[in-house]
């Protein structure tokens, strides 16, 4: 059984772009009763639905941070985008809260948000260097457009600067989803010359992870 399970964490990483391990399919609907993708919202609907965006990461507000203002804060960037109904979004947050170390890892070594596309709210999305900064406002499904995301959850890294290092469609058990964490953090997708072997040194990586 381990065997076969390593063989499909392979073939995911191998095809991230394309397939995923396990994931919801999405078509970027938002909840219509509460939408607030223009600028003429009432303040009572937007608070309410950044209220429900909250209540998405309930009990991880430690780890997750508002994502009214999303920026990399000097650390590297994740944005997890997850939707309502999606069961891999579910287990991958009871992940982080039943396990301190994940839970841990995250905090020390990254900015992280959860994004739920099934609401709708305009963020703040600040990225690139001091001498050259970019700050635009998005709603949600716009910031999702950006990352062309669709099965959920959809995992993107950034580095400092908020450039995207990779994504990562599906969901992997915690021991696997922290070996992708520490590629991340330690720097060993800095190897790669380009994406695809990114991709190539991640599945290598994992794979050595979860055979010690």
């Amino acid at each position: 059984m381990k065997k076969i399970f390593l063989m499909a964490i392979t073939l995911v990483i191998l095809g991230m772009f394309s397939i995923s391990l396990s994931g919801c399919n999405s078509d970027n609907k938002v909840d219509s009763s509460i939408i607030s993708d223009g600028s003429n919202t009432s303040s009572k609907v937007s608070q309410e639905s950044e209220n429900l965006d909250k209540n998405s990461y309930a009990g991880l507000e430690d780890v997750f941070g508002d994502t009214k203002f999303i920026t990399p804060n000097g650390k590297y960037m994740m944005m997890v985008f997850g939707a309502n109904g999606c069961p891999y979004c579910e287990a991958l947050k009871k992940d982080i809260k039943d396990t301190p170390s994940l839970k841990k890892y995250i905090q020390d070594n990254f900015t992280a948000y959860y994004i739920n596309m099934s609401y709708s709210k305009i963020h703040d999305f600040k990225v690139g260097t001091p001498n050259d900064p970019k700050e635009i406002q998005v709603s949600t499904a716009q910031l999702s457009r950006m990352y062309d995301i669709r099965p959920t959850p959809t995992i993107v890294f950034s580095d400092t600067d908020g450039k995207t290092i990779l994504e990562f469609p599906g969901y992997m058990p915690e021991k696997q989803f922290m070996a992708m964490l520490e590629f991340i953090a330690t720097g060993e997708w800095k190897k790669a010359k380009d994406q695809r072997q990114i991709n190539q040194l991640l599945q290598e990586y994992v794979m050595k992870k979860s055979n010690s």
